[in-house]
């Protein structure tokens, strides 16, 4: 007898993410495995090709698609639906998880005359009302870990075969992918490989295993190249799965399912597999988990321990990262004002695939790949979310509009303030601090920042789970990769987001180095005192150390904000210098097409890169200027204003190395604060987008 193994590969590069790597991809990973595939007509297996990929290779690459949708054809391949550009379901709303569906399965309908069967849920994070979702979207099946069946109390060696759950009598089958054959293939040798499927292939065996993972292991991860291709393990793998007399033979999940096999009951809770639960954990909660499972591996199977020593929901990411929970919860305040637009409205089908392509999962966590850490991604979402924004603003004819709403679901109220071609989102909760400003004709967010958050691993404190043997490839998720401490010598963590408009007081004004500390600044934080908006914009109170103030930020029809502090110093200790930060980004640290230019009151004008380090006096004039994009953001104070900047970098991991990526730049500018008297004149900022040509 022999093992079924039910094999299932996920084809996908993010929203946003570089064309070259795309074009990487395709040479050193996809193009191959396809060939490979091609020369062995008795492999069957499920291909997954997320619709971010699917777009990029209908415009550079449709011979790949028809060799892909040929396989298609001759029943080798099955085409595995899912939701188009890999939300993550359980987070986004119904009627957009139901669009996902249904746009992959029509472009297989249209694209290769078969509708897929099954649907692969991205990061395969469950929850059990998806059972509803997909049964509703009519997906007969989906792949998930192996680990979900463990969460559920099931504690079986190994699982075979298929599962089923259901969710108000709606079912949907599912196959769990097998944790030990994660690790096998395609890191382990051949013959360790062969060995595995002949000691499970003995007399009246009828195991049914599911292998369904990343195709990026097969030539695009670290070393995996050579491994797979050059030195033929995918050769002799597929070979292998072609034996006539072999331990292991391959058939699709649709396939098997056609037979009508036995489906076991069960009731999945909230899941992923094991290490992105880990990985969402909160920092500081690491060393106790890493303390708590190796405790318990001492008093009990590891079967065992894997089902009732588990990390964190993946939802815990938006709480962990403000960044991206305030990303995907202005994707969904973008889909509710783009469905509740009229059917016919001119717009709407472009603002909702706008907002589709947001929900692109990449840009929201971190784990093993820089994912929210990378400033790319991160644009291409905003990118598409601002495409979004931009059509549904023409509806306001150049208005300006306030918007009053708890965003986030936190129980605090959010403002937004908008015009036909800017949007500045801010936070009464937190100082009044503008989380994102954007310039809709370029569907551009300057405040496009990820803070310095501190990560387990600069603790060097990271889950493995396996151990490399001799003569194969280490996986990623088999190595701990060490923090040198002269890396983590001279950088900063940050308590709070960087946020612009976040006001300070100190007794000398920054320079560089203390700038990128906040030392001997002391930033607003929490709630402000009294806030209330107005026509344009609105008005907040709020006392910091020996100030109290107020503030009046404004936006008229061009989309120019103005933002106006009056100070009233009192207490000991009030002279000093009263100022306000501004976290922006171009995304470049240094480009030849972005800069930024200082004009002091002499009218000297001294351009640099966007991420220099200054220390200038009397500025009267700030610009970012970004050909890249085609825009400049002007930043006028008034009076002429002290003013120091430092770039912003994060240090994380990124597969098998630490990486430091460049943010964006904290720009503090500020104004001498008189002794206690009178009210000072009111300082004033004014910004405002202008387009290059």
């Amino acid at each position: 007898m022999s093992v079924r193994l039910l094999l299932a590969l996920h084809f996908h590069q993010p929203v946003g993410n570089f064309d070259f790597v795309f074009r990487d991809a395709m040479r050193l990973c996809y193009a191959p495995i396809l060939d490979r595939f091609e020369r062995h007509p008795g492999v069957r297996a499920a291909f997954h090709l997320s619709g971010c990929l699917l777009e990029w290779l209908e415009e550079h690459d449709r011979p790949f698609l028809d060799r892909v949708i040929r396989l298609v054809a001759s029943g080798q391949i099955e085409p595995l639906g899912g939701a188009f550009y890999e939300p993550i379901l359980s987070i986004v709303p119904r009627a957009d998880a139901l669009d996902q569906i249904e746009r992959l399965a029509s472009y297989w309908q249209r694209r290769g005359g078969v509708r897929p069967q099954g649907a692969w849920i991205a990061e395969r994070v469950w929850e059990p009302a998806l059972a509803e979702v997909l049964a509703e979207a009519r997906v007969r099946y989906t792949i998930l870990d192996d680990q979900h069946l463990r969460f559920a109390g099931l504690l079986d060696e190994r699982f075979s075969g298929v599962f089923v759950t259901e969710r108000a009598s709606r079912a949907v089958a599912f196959f769990p992918s097998d944790y030990e054959l994660r690790y096998l293939i395609p890191f382990r040798p051949l013959d360790t490989v062969r060995r595995h499927f002949r000691e499970l292939a003995g007399p009246g065996s009828d195991w049914v295993l599911t292998y369904g993972d990343d195709a990026e292991k097969f030539g695009l991860w670290p070393r995996t190249h050579r491994w797979v291709f050059e030195e033929g393990w995918l050769e002799g793998f597929l070979s292998m799965l072609e034996e006539s007399d072999g331990p292991v033979r391959t058939t699709s999940p649709g396939a098997f399912l056609d037979e009508r096999p036995q489906a076991r009951r069960v009731y999945v809770p909230n899941a992923s597999y094991t290490e992105m639960l880990e990985w969402a954990l909160p920092a500081a909660s690491v060393g106790g988990y890493l303390r708590t499972r190796a405790a318990a591996l001492k008093e009990a199977p590891a079967e065992h321990v894997r089902a009732f020593v588990r990390g964190s929901l993946w939802d815990m990411f938006l709480a962990r990262y403000p960044e991206a929970d305030h990303l995907h919860k202005h994707v969904l305040w973008t889909s509710r004002r783009a469905r509740a637009l009229p059917a016919d409205a001119p717009g709407r089908e472009e603002a909702i695939t706008g907002v589709l392509r947001a929900q692109c999962n990449c840009a929201y966590w971190h784990g093993l790949f820089g994912g929210l850490y990378f400033p790319h991604l991160r644009h291409g979402v905003y990118e598409s979310l601002l495409r979004a924004d931009a059509l549904l603003a023409e509806a306001d004819a150049g208005r300006v509009r306030v918007e009053v709403e708890d965003l986030d679901g936190d129980l605090e109220e959010e403002v937004v303030v908008r015009s036909g071609a800017t949007q500045a989102f801010f936070r009464p909760s937190d100082a009044g601090t503008l989380v994102e400003f954007d310039f809709l004709p370029c569907r551009f967010n300057v405040a496009n920042i990820v803070s310095r958050w501190r990560e387990r691993y600069h603790a060097g404190e990271e889950p493995t789970h396996a151990h490399a043997e001799g003569g194969s490839v280490t996986s990623p998720h088999e190595q701990t990769v060490a923090v040198d401490l002269a890396d983590l010598e001279g950088r900063h963590f940050d308590r709070l987001p960087l946020r612009s408009l976040r006001d300070f007081f100190c007794a000398h004004p920054p320079d560089p180095v203390a700038l990128g500390a906040f030392r001997s600044m002391l930033l607003q934080q929490g709630r402000v005192d009294r806030w209330e908006t107005s026509a344009r914009g609105l008005i907040s109170e709020a006392r910091l150390g020996p100030l109290a103030y107020a503030r009046e930020v404004t936006m008229d029809e061009s989309g120019d904000l103005r933002v106006a502090w009056r100070t009233a110093p009192s207490g000991a200790g009030a002279e000093g210098w009263f100022g306000t930060l501004l976290c922006l980004t171009l995304l470049a640290r240094q480009a030849p097409d972005r800069s930024v230019v200082v004009v002091g009151v002499d009218g000297r004008e001294r351009r640099g890169a966007p991420g220099d380090p200054l220390e200038v006096d009397g500025v009267v004039r700030l610009a970012l200027e970004d050909r890249a994009f085609g825009f400049a953001l002007d930043i006028i104070p008034a009076p002429a204003a002290r003013l120091a900047a430092c770039p912003i970098e994060t240090l994380q991991r990124s597969e098998d190395r630490l990486e430091t990526t460049y943010q964006g730049t904290v720009f503090a500018l500020c104004w001498a604060v008189s002794p206690p008297g009178p009210p000072s004149p009111a300082s004033t900022l004014r910004l405002a987008f202008r387009r290059l040509t």
